[in-house]
Formats: structure tokens, sequence, C-alpha cells
């Protein structure tokens, strides 16, 4: 395993304990009062974190330029966290903020090309409402900045927000609908939303959340398993020579992933898998690039977690 990544996994558990006696244990036992349901039927699976820290490393990936057929090797390391804090916890409703930070490392092999960074920020507002014993509504809206330590840089906004409806057909099945918008430097669009998961039995879980879609393996209340997709990347602007580039690396990954539970609702997690579906979206306002010139290659990677999670 990369020593860098060993040293993240050593600082995650160690940061254990303190996560356990932290202020979130509170609005973990503040859910778990109120009259919000999130899942009726008996599974080992734990809910969604309130809380993340996490390290991820890329190996080695190639940008492929397509004038010329340059190659351009770089590794890849992101370091993140995550959480949401309630504003108001009643009975029925549930009004949460929190904030979500990141760093997005790339490191070239070529001595001529400087490494660089991109720092994210984000601040999510979200509401729930249990409606009735079938239905719930949800809706959030999440400002998003991003900038890189290239010369020419600044920050850029990105917004994003969305609106669901969620009902319970039964104890071990729900599903979900709405919309959801994307506003950003380089492009805007707004989406339909569906979505679904189902409890097949206490072990096993089949979760098509969108953009998370998975399998779950929660063989006890202790231990859990997923095999599946999650979205990633880092947007950033850059401004040489007069020219506005607006930058978007997409990535999706597909790995396994094994979570133990620590106690007090703290789980440790390592994750394994490829980057196969990336791809690098170029604006530029002035110049002569045009989007489609550049191809990015798979890479492998790993990740550590501290998760935060409700039961």
């Amino acid at each position: 395993m990369n020593r860098r990544l060993a040293a993240a996994g050593i600082a995650l558990a160690l940061a254990a304990p303190a996560w356990a006696d932290s202020p979130f244990a509170g609005v973990l036992e503040k859910l778990r009062s109120s009259d919000i349901d999130f899942q009726r039927g008996a599974s080992n699976a734990p809910f969604i974190p309130v809380a993340t820290l996490s390290s991820r490393h890329y190996s080695e990936g190639r940008l492929i330029d397509g004038r010329d057929n340059t190659v351009l090797e770089f590794e890849q390391r992101t370091v993140s966290a995550s959480a949401l804090l309630p504003l108001h916890i009643g009975q029925r409703d549930a009004l949460v903020t929190g904030g979500w930070v990141s760093r997005s490392r790339f490191e070239s092999g070529d001595p001529a090309v400087d490494d660089f960074a991109v720092d994210s920020v984000g601040v999510p507002l979200g509401w729930l409402r249990q409606v009735n014993d079938r239905w719930q509504a949800a809706a959030f809206v999440m400002p998003l900045g991003h900038r890189s330590t290239q010369d020419g840089s600044d920050w850029s906004l990105q917004t994003l927000g969305g609106a669901f409806a969620r009902y319970l057909h039964s104890d071990n099945l729900w599903w979900a609908v709405g919309v959801f918008a994307d506003a950003g430097p380089d492009e805007r669009y707004v989406l339909p939303y569906a979505g679904a998961s189902w409890i097949i039995n206490p072990r096993w879980t089949l979760s098509a959340v969108m953009p998370w879609p998975a399998v779950l393996y929660a063989p006890s209340r202790d231990w859990l398993f997923r095999l599946g997709a999650s979205p990633a990347g880092a947007t950033w602007t850059v401004e040489p020579d007069d020219t506005d580039i607006a930058v978007n690396l997409d990535t999706w990954n597909f790995g396994l992933s094994a979570e133990r539970h620590l106690g007090a609702g703290a789980w440790l997690g390592l994750e394994a898998g490829v980057g196969g579906l990336r791809g690098l979206r170029l604006n530029v306002d002035r110049g002569d690039f045009e989007a489609g010139d550049v191809a990015v290659g798979r890479s492998g990677y790993l990740a550590l977690s501290l998760r935060l999670r409700a039961r």
C-alpha cells in the first residue's frame, strides 16, 4: 500500500475515538428519537454517514492530446471531509447545514509540468419532512467554490440543488422521484431523478440510489461490504495569456469497499477499484483549443475513510 495512504489510515484510526465522543453523536441520537423514518426493514447495514473523513490515491493516469499524441502521466491524491450539522431537528422536520472541503493534488511525471492542487469548498442546506407514514419530502441547495493553485486561477462558483419525494412502499422497499439541477461556470442543466432501495434480507441490500448504485452485503451489524459506483472529480478555472479556461475532470469510480464498526457510530473503511470512466472537459472562451482533444486513461485507486453513521 502507498506509504502516504497507510499514514492516512493510521491517522483516521486514531481519530475514531474522538469522533465517537464528538457532538455528532448527539445529532444521531436526535435523529433516532424523531418520527422521521429512515429505514423500516430489518437490515444489518447502517444508514448514510453524517460525517466523513477520507483519503484517496489514484495510480498513474494518462492524458493523451489528440492533436499531436502527446502523453502526460500524472498521479492524483484527494483528501476530503464533510459533515452535516442540524439547525433544527423536530419530531417530523429536520433542517440541516454542514460543510464539505476537498483538496485534489495532481503530480506529473514530466519535469516540465508543474504539480498543482485544486481546492473545493461547499456549504449545503437541506430540509426533510415526514409528511405521513408513507411519504417524505426533501430539498437541498449547495453552493460550491473551486480554486486551482496554478498561476492565473481564481475561485469559480458552482451551485447544486434539488427537490425530491420518497415513498415507503413497504418495510423493505422504497423509491424516490424528483429533480436535480447543476449550475457551473461552464454548463447548466436540470435533470429528472429516480431512485430506489430494496432490502432483500438482513444481509443483502440492492441500492439504486443515484448516483451511487451499489450492492450492499452486511453479514453482521459490525461489517459492511459495498460493490458499486460513485462519482468524483475536480473543477477549476485558469486565465493564461488572456484566455479563460474552465476545466472539469469527471471520474466515475467502480470499486469494492469494506467497513468495520469501531463503536459509537464510528466506521473505518478501505476501498479499492478502478477510476474507469474518466472524462476531461475544457471550455475555452478565447484560444484555439477545442474540447475533446484530450483523452483520459483509466487508473486504479485506493481509499481510506472514517465515517460516523446512524443505525
